[in-house]
């Protein structure tokens, strides 16, 4: 058995990882840094092998190709594999795998050696995350939240140099899912903890990560913060992982495309080449008067999401649908409207 690697606060280091099943390519040459105190998201959609890659990471399960390195040293190579229970991680899956015969205290403790830290540290960590006098209860006095929460503590109490959650707020309400997230952030922030969390919730994602890793049928194909990924997404695919956006086909003429909003810039891109030019809901605007640059459109949906109205707007002028988010001040009751676009948040690409 290969010997335990010393818990260094070091990142977690995936390079060229490959993972097949029964001749099925799940993994294919993924490579991921992770920085100290950094909280990376892994982004996609189910299948796309996030969870796998994550399990990895933790020595559950072992690549087919490529090296992982946590806590700065080699943990699964060609030649050498650490498995889980020797490494500096902790682990947070959706089924938290409390033990129900143990009181809060002691999950949260379990496994740690010195009888000293788990008196002077339980309470502490139980006050931080709003769990104050919980320590005799035992899991199944807790509500979803609660438990959710001891897992965290759980994971952090040995001082991991990586955490690792797998979709770990994916079994809660919307409302209690934000506070316990908000509560588990401010904890990871709080310590300094280096963290990868998985995630199928692009919006989730962008309210936690440090950075966004978004994966695609195996492969990595963007890692950037939450800003530049929304601003400057890889694709057309990747720009929709967040949320609709209309999307208009043209060649790049004299440097722009010619779009139903007038010409779009088309900097970086040659001439003749075929190009996507997409909007997000926010980037267009609804008016009620024609104007020279606005296309008519056919209101064929509405919806009140609260904060906004959303609209599907046909364009007269084409077989477009275009989706448009207004505040509710600026709603329109008509079914015949004119739309506007904001030249400056449109995200063009090289047609697929």
């Amino acid at each position: 058995m290969s010997p335990p690697i010393d818990p260094v606060a070091a990142p977690l280091d995936m390079r060229g990882i490959g993972f097949s099943i029964a001749g099925h390519q799940i993994l294919r040459g993924v490579s991921l840094t992770v920085q100290p105190t950094e909280v990376v998201c892994l982004l996609g959609q189910s299948g796309c092998g996030k969870t796998t890659l994550l399990r990895i990471a933790a020595g559950i399960e072992q690549q087919t190709t490529g090296t992982v390195s946590v806590g700065g040293e080699v943990a699964a190579d060609p030649t050498r594999f650490v498995p889980a229970e020797h490494r500096p991680v902790g682990l947070v899956f959706q089924d938290l795998a409390l033990f129900p015969h143990l009181r809060v205290a002691d999950n949260i403790c379990y496994g740690l050696r010195s009888a000293a830290r788990r008196r002077a540290d339980v309470e502490t960590v139980l006050d931080q995350v709003g769990l104050a006098g919980f320590g005799k209860k035992y899991p199944h006095q807790l509500s979803g939240g609660e438990q959710q929460r001891v897992a965290l503590l759980r994971a952090l109490m040995p001082d991991p140099a990586v955490l690792l959650l797998d979709e770990p707020f994916s079994g809660l309400d919307l409302n209690l899912r934000d506070a316990v997230r908000d509560d588990v952030m401010r904890v990871l922030r709080g310590r300094g903890t280096t963290a990868v969390m998985v995630t199928h919730d692009p919006q989730e994602a962008l309210v936690t990560a440090d950075r966004i890793a978004l994966m695609r049928r195996g492969e990595l194909v963007q890692t950037a913060t939450p800003q530049e990924i929304w601003d400057s997404p890889v694709d057309l695919e990747a720009a929709r992982m967040f949320g609709p956006v209309s999307a208009f086909d043209a060649p790049v003429s004299a440097g722009a495309v010619v779009t139903p909003f007038g010409s779009i810039p088309a900097s970086g891109l040659p001439d003749g080449t075929r190009a996507s030019i997409g909007f997000r809901p926010e980037a267009l605007g609804l008016h009620a008067t024609a104007d020279s640059d606005r296309p008519r459109g056919n209101v064929v949906g509405r919806r009140f999401l609260g904060s906004v109205v959303e609209y599907a707007i046909a364009l007269s002028a084409s077989d477009s649908i275009c989706t448009v988010r207004v505040p509710p001040s600026q709603a329109k009751h008509a079914d015949e409207v004119f739309i506007s676009a904001d030249p400056a948040q449109a995200m063009i690409f090289a047609s697929e």
